[in-house]
């Protein structure tokens, strides 16, 4: 059995990431091992940071409680928005952040639930 997953995301210096995810994005910063690796953590989230001579960016889908508000917070920190916030056909009100090694952070909330979004099917 599963009991968690931790995203683990390639950044060219560990530091900055996490004082970015701290002074931009409100997480705290969990721990830092070397100039290799660190953590930051949002309520019970947690992102992993591993130092890479060429990042690869990755995109991470992030769950809140109010994805306006936030947006709204973001944009006044700096964060660099590449998709501004809206109601997706999906049933997400989401929005999309880049980080400074390119990582991407779909920030959103489900205005519907699966069975009243049009397109989503679910196994039988």
């Amino acid at each position: 059995m599963w009991n968690q997953i931790i995203a683990q995301l390639s950044v060219a210096d560990v530091a900055r990431a996490q004082a970015y995810y701290r002074d931009i994005l409100g997480c705290q910063i969990a721990w830092s091992w070397g100039d290799g690796y660190g953590a930051v953590f949002n309520g019970d989230t947690r992102i992993f940071f591993s130092r890479e001579d060429k990042p690869q960016p990755s995109c991470l889908c992030v769950f809140v409680d109010d994805a306006d508000a936030l947006y709204t917070q973001y944009q006044q920190r700096g964060a660099e928005i590449v998709e501004p916030i809206e109601s997706k056909p999906w049933g997400m009100r989401e929005f999309t952040l880049k980080d400074p090694d390119g990582n991407c952070l779909r920030i959103g909330r489900g205005e519907k639930t699966i069975d009243e979004t049009p397109g989503f099917t679910t196994p039988a």
